[in-house]
């Protein structure tokens, strides 16, 4: 078991960059042909296509036949990266569609689900993939604290408003956390999300606890009716957490991740198992395309239920 919780943010940071180097010379030794599938039929929701691993998924899955729904922030740019995805997955146009999503914004994510919810029948995988990292401290639209607004908060809308066609798909939900995770010790989140001292890597690992917290109650709440839905933690990837990095920092930083990340596409071979395999367990946590373990925090059944009703409570108040 992987017990970090004393871990400072540094100490973990190190802790990843060389589990990174690991996994890394791991990663081609964990076989996942993607070309066995065919999902023709299927219809499927990637956010955050627009680079890293969320796009390397989405080239991949419409390259084995799905119809493909990237939601990207802006509509001009979400219908281009749509047109730039089906040019390198060699596919129609007509089979990847770009909408305009924003997970920092609940108008957005409303307006996004309602309109799936009028064109689509069925929809048989939603890949949770977008995320953010800030450097400093800001808020999302509706004045959530920015990383557990867009990274927890929009991803938990987006799934509750397209439940009932998620249901009767029998559809599978595919949330991508990070092993960062682990370094949120027994207190667990701060709803209070104090905005002094600022510490992005440690907010950040908050909104991926409660993306593990949503897969525990979402699997203990709709399991028996036929949804599928797991956690993973893709890899240590440049784009996960360098992105956003201030520029004194990213050079270093980069040339580090360059020596002991995976690539864009190893990182994605762990949501493209979660999303096609047959032996996917609901509940479970996986990494390294392998069911994996996840903090003991993480599988607390009364604290995932408990940031559930947080969710829930915090998206109603704001009129939502």
């Amino acid at each position: 078991s992987l017990i970090l919780h004393s871990f400072s943010p540094s100490i973990f940071f190190v802790y990843t960059l060389i589990c990174g180097y690991i996994t890394r010379k791991l990663a081609d030794g964990r076989p996942f042909i993607i070309s066995t599938y065919s999902i023709s039929s299927k219809v499927i929701i990637v956010t955050g296509a627009t680079s890293g691993i969320g796009r390397v998924a989405a080239v991949e899955l419409a390259r084995i036949g799905a119809k493909v729904i990237v939601g990207i922030r802006g509509q001009e740019r979400a219908e281009k990266i749509a047109k730039l995805i089906a040019r390198e997955a060699k596919v129609s146009q007509e089979r990847i569609i770009g909408y305009h999503l924003d997970l920092s914004d609940l108008s957005v994510v409303k307006t996004f689900a309602e309109h799936i919810l009028q064109t689509e029948h069925e929809l048989s995988i939603l890949l949770n993939n977008a995320a953010t990292i800030q450097y400093s401290h800001s808020l999302t639209a509706q004045g959530f604290e920015i990383h557990f607004g867009t990274n927890h908060l929009g991803q938990f809308y987006l799934t509750q408003l397209l439940l009932p066609l998620l249901i009767k798909s029998k559809a599978r939900v595919v949330n991508l956390s990070s092993m960062a995770h682990c370094s949120i010790d027994d207190k667990g989140i701060d709803y209070a999300f104090p905005s002094s001292p600022f510490h992005s890597f440690h907010l950040y690992s908050q909104s991926k606890l409660a993306n593990i917290w949503h897969t525990v109650e979402l699997n203990r709440r709709y399991g028996d009716r036929g949804l599928t839905v797991v956690s993973l933690h893709p890899g240590t990837i440049m784009t996960e957490l360098s992105r956003e990095l201030p520029k004194i920092f990213a050079y270093p930083v980069k040339l580090l991740f360059y020596l002991v990340a995976k690539t864009e596409y190893q990182g994605a071979l762990t949501s493209l198992y979660c999303c096609l395999s047959d032996h996917i367990v609901s509940g479970q946590f996986y990494a390294d395309v392998h069911p994996a373990l996840s903090s003991p925090l993480a599988n607390d059944k009364q604290l995932a239920k408990e940031c559930w009703e947080f969710s829930e409570k915090a998206i109603k108040g704001k009129n939502m």
